[in-house]
């Protein structure tokens, strides 16, 4: 037997074993590609059904109200027609509220409705204006009427639709038919009158508080103006086997200050105040400080977020009641001061930073420094953290008294102690678990109070 080989028979011998790896690698990529083709055509459809299924339009819609101070009795009252949930991962809408004050003493609250779920990116945010004479039942009345039409883009993509009523109620027009245009009287002053006191009698001791002032302001886009004279009195009397101990305390005096409006970034402003108090050892102060303010984001959006430096600068003429420990009974300071604040309020919780610092030009080692923070976080649904401190370092106390303290000023606070620093923490958690529904009301002994003297 002869064997002969061949050119030809020889490459082929030695590409053979290439060769049948090459086809097991095709026959790997075309069952690679077969499956990726077939798990492209499944991802095209599924998910979509799936979605279809997961993110159904919901026959209730559940809502999340994020408001410290709304009376949220009063609403799951008024609007049977929600789930009232009590975690916004649960939720359908995130009702944000803040508020802040105008310039009629009122509130401008405003109402960020935020989608969730199938409503992701369908946000609405409206603004609900309460006049500062406006009684409780007013008040909650007109913010549920703003939160039921904000809530109106939600509610049409329920089955609810078909039982909504547009009510529009008919605007103040004249004869002609043309509305009438309100001009304000007072060109937007308003004049605060306050007072309130206390008493307390027992049978070896009494005491009694009172305050009481005035605000008058006038706020508008360019300008903000306020001037305010205050007043306060507190006695203590108290009866002891060594004898009768009375002690008296005042603090009065009168703030102003004026404010423009620059840019929406800017302000400038001028402050001025007169104090007298036996608290702080002062028998009179004047004190006049310019200043100028720069805010990150426009104060258009101070609602929701605000970052502030702001810097004053100005001078004191101080009187004391009695001789400093630096030797002084009247002085004239020149003084500066940095503000800087950092605010945010968002649907996973809320921020606040601040800084202060104040320093005496005529002595730069006569300076404070103080700085404060507070936290709120949604960790998860059911759980929140609070957190919150502050810590000053004091270095600027030239109007403290020479000589040592009574014990009863000590021990009634009637008197500044010397210190160098003051600090103070803060901490707190919520967790709930259990039903996240919201809906029943049940005011039943609602009304007692536990008053328990041990």
């Amino acid at each position: 037997m002869s064997f002969s080989f061949s050119p030809s028979h020889l490459l082929y011998l030695v590409t053979l074993p290439w060769i049948r790896n090459f086809k097991k690698r095709i026959e790997h990529v075309t069952t690679a590609v077969c499956l990726i083709v077939f798990l492209w055509f499944c991802a095209g459809i599924n998910p979509a059904s799936a979605q279809g299924v997961e993110m159904a339009t919901p026959t209730r819609l559940a809502l999340f109200l994020d408001c410290d101070f709304c009376d949220e009795t009063f609403m799951r009252q008024e609007m049977p027609y929600l789930d009232h949930v009590r975690d916004r991962e649960v939720a359908d809408v995130h009702v944000l509220v803040t508020s802040e004050s105008t310039g009629s003493g009122g509130e401008a609250r405003t109402i960020d409705v935020i989608g969730l779920g199938i409503f992701e990116g369908l946000d609405f945010s409206t603004v609900f204006n309460a006049p500062a004479d406006a009684t409780e039942a007013e008040d909650r009345d007109g913010f549920l009427q703003t939160l039921e039409a904000a809530l109106v883009p939600y509610l049409m993509q329920t089955p609810i639709r078909d039982r909504l009523r547009v009510d529009i109620a008919p605007s103040e027009v004249s004869t002609t038919g043309q509305t009438l245009i309100t001009e304000d009287p007072w060109n937007h002053w308003t004049i605060e009158v306050y007072a309130d006191g206390s008493a307390d009698f027992e049978s070896q001791q009494r005491s009694y508080d009172t305050r009481y002032g005035v605000y008058v302001s006038r706020v508008t886009e360019d300008w903000k103006l306020q001037f305010r004279p205050f007043f306060n009195y507190n006695y203590d009397r108290f009866e002891r086997e060594e004898g009768t101990i009375t002690s008296t305390a005042r603090r009065d005096g009168f703030t102003s200050y004026a404010v423009r409006s620059i840019s929406p970034h800017w302000s400038a402003g001028a402050y001025g105040d007169v104090l007298t108090s036996t608290f702080s050892n002062v028998d009179w102060r004047y004190r006049f400080m310019g200043a100028m303010e720069w805010n990150l984001y426009p104060y258009r959006e101070a609602n929701r977020r605000q970052l502030t430096v702001a810097y004053r600068l100005g001078a004191s003429h101080i009187t004391y009641r009695d001789t400093t420990i630096y030797n002084e009974i009247e002085e004239l300071l020149p003084q500066h001061l940095l503000n800087a604040g950092y605010e945010v309020v968002q649907p996973w919780g809320g921020i606040e930073i601040g800084v202060n610092a104040s320093q005496y030009l005529h002595d730069l080692s006569r300076n404070s420094l103080q700085f404060d923070a507070e936290f709120e976080v949604r960790i998860t649904r059911g759980l929140s953290v609070e957190v919150g401190g502050f810590l000053e370092i004091i270095h600027d106390q030239i109007n403290l008294p020479k000589g040592n303290a009574d014990l009863e000023d000590v021990l009634l606070r009637r008197r500044q102690l010397e210190t160098n620093y003051e600090a103070g923490i803060s901490f707190g958690f919520r967790y709930r678990f259990g039903s996240l529904l919201n809906n029943v009301v049940n005011p039943r002994f609602g009304g007692i109070g536990n008053r328990d003297r041990f």
